[in-house]
C-alpha cells in the first residue's frame, strides 16, 4: 500500500503527561500537540474545570472543538450562552470570545481539539 504521508503512528495516553495550569486557568493535559508530539496541524488536550470555577474569557486565531465527557456547565461564545453536559460537542470558531463555567458538583472534563494546533501566542485573554 502506498504511503500518502511520511508520518509514524503515535499512540498517547493522558497518563503519559503531567497536568498543568493553562493560560485560561483550566487544568490541562496536552496529549497531542506542539510540545508533546511536535504536531502542528492539530492538538488534543483534556481540560478539567473544578466545581464552581470557570475558564478565563479568551479567543484563539484557530478553530476549537470542546467534547464534554463528564459534568455540566454553561458555555459562553460571544453573546450566546448555552447549558452543556456530558455528550455535547461545541464548535468554537476562530476569533470567538469564549469561556465555560462548571455549574455541577463534580469536575467538568472536556476534550479540546484545536486546528491548527494550540499555541499560547494565538490565544488572546480578555
Amino acid at each position: 500500500m502506498k504511503k500518502l504521508m511520511e508520518l509514524e503512528m503515535m499512540i498517547k495516553r493522558v497518563s503519559d503527561y503531567e497536568p498543568f495550569k493553562a493560560v485560561d486557568n483550566s487544568e490541562i493535559v496536552e496529549v497531542i500537540g506542539i510540545p508533546t508530539t511536535n504536531t502542528k496541524e492539530v492538538s488534543l488536550a483534556l481540560a478539567k474545570i473544578k466545581p464552581g470555577l470557570k475558564t478565563a474569557n479568551h479567543y484563539h486565531n484557530f478553530t476549537e472543538i470542546y467534547m464534554v465527557i463528564k459534568g455540566e456547565g454553561i458555555m459562553h461564545i460571544n453573546d450566546e450562552i448555552k447549558d452543556v453536559r456530558e455528550g455535547d460537542n461545541i464548535l468554537i470558531p476562530p476569533k470567538s470570545w469564549h469561556f465555560i463555567e462548571n455549574i455541577g458538583n463534580q469536575d467538568l472534563l472536556i476534550w479540546c481539539i484545536c486546528t491548527p494546533a494550540f499555541t499560547n501566542e494565538e490565544t488572546i485573554l480578555e
